[in-house]
């Protein structure tokens, strides 16, 4: 780790433990919601905050320099308080057995890799009973996509999409920031994350105000996006119906054809390694925006698509867990 310098561990309980516990925990209870609806909620507090800066500094009698300098900064502020509460974090468990609880409890907080995962299967499970209403109603709180007319191959398109995408953003981002810097990594990438997502739309109201998270989530997101598409294509080694070769290919040919290039490499490694066509035209309430198709394969998904895609999901889950835990036996190798 990066930053271990600054805090010298001297007991059992290291950051790649917790991460360690914290993932394993995951896989059964998955993330930690109980309380996501209460104020005091890191999340919740988080975006409420975001909230009220964008409503007192983001005003339309603006013009758009003064919204980017304002957008630049709330960013400079919000990153000053993720650095001081995950430095907070990171001495507390470095000197109390009882805060190393507490981190990890906001690493089951910060951290997903089952929640998401049991709803796709949710999705697959609908499909597969040939019940695309109730395919619509779960996948609705999931996109932005107007669901409404949307087919059984479209639902299934749009699951996967989110499945993919999420392995980088929910789960492999925040791990290799911990992994690097511990929770002062982990608290400034869900800072910035959680900026992208309030105010970093390219909406005329955003356009400036939110281009500096914009811009800081593209940067955060490129390292763990590479790192992501390649543990796809070793995942694909493990699975009988993937082709690994494939995926490594549509990561070359497809990635820069995705809106988001960090996304896109894994996107394009999932639908090479299982032969399918995704994204493709997506329908919004009052426009269609005709983006290009990821993928050579078909574009007429079935609920086994699906189970192969999640298939792959928890394989590199299972290889993401393995790599940590070779890590520590680095770390306590060394000691």
């Amino acid at each position: 780790m990066l930053l271990s310098s600054i805090f010298d561990h001297q007991g059992l309980i290291t950051p790649l433990i917790l991460l360690m516990i914290a993932l394993v925990i995951n896989i059964y209870a998955g993330q930690l919601t109980l309380f996501s609806r209460s104020k005091g909620y890191p999340v919740n507090t988080l975006e409420h905050l975001i909230n009220w800066f964008d409503f007192k500094l983001n005003r339309k009698n603006r013009s758009p320099m003064e919204r980017l300098i304002r957008g630049c900064l709330t960013i400079i502020f919000f990153l000053l308080l993720g650095v001081v509460f995950g430095l907070t974090v990171a001495w507390l468990s470095n000197n109390f057995l009882f805060a190393c609880i507490f981190e990890v409890v906001l690493l089951l907080i910060l951290i997903d890799q089952r929640n998401l995962y049991k709803t796709i299967l949710k999705i697959e499970v609908a499909i597969c009973n040939g019940d695309p209403k109730s395919a619509r109603n779960i996948i609705s709180g999931l996109t932005t996509q107007s669901v409404e007319k949307m087919d059984s191959f479209g639902i299934a398109r749009n699951a996967i999409e989110i499945l993919a995408t999420s392995l980088v953003t929910r789960l492999l981002a925040p791990v290799f920031y911990y992994v690097l810097f511990g929770f002062i990594g982990l608290s400034i990438y869900h800072t910035i994350a959680t900026m992208y997502s309030k105010i970093g739309s390219k909406t005329d109201r955003y356009k400036e105000f939110g281009m500096t998270a914009s811009c800081l989530n593209s940067i955060i997101l490129s390292v763990p996006g590479v790192l992501a598409g390649f543990l796809v294509v070793l995942a694909s080694f493990f699975i009988p119906t993937a082709n690994p070769i494939k995926s490594l290919k549509s990561i070359f040919i497809y990635s820069n054809k995705f809106y988001s290039y960090n996304l896109g490499i894994i996107l394009s490694a999932f639908a090479g390694s299982l032969d399918l066509a995704l994204a493709g035209p997506q329908k919004y309430s009052k426009t269609i925006k005709k983006r290009p198709w990821i993928g050579s394969g078909t574009a007429k998904i079935t609920h086994r698509d699906m189970h192969r895609c999640l298939y792959l999901y928890a394989t590199v889950c299972l290889l993401n867990i393995v790599l940590i835990a070779f890590l520590v036996l680095i770390e306590y190798t060394r000691t």
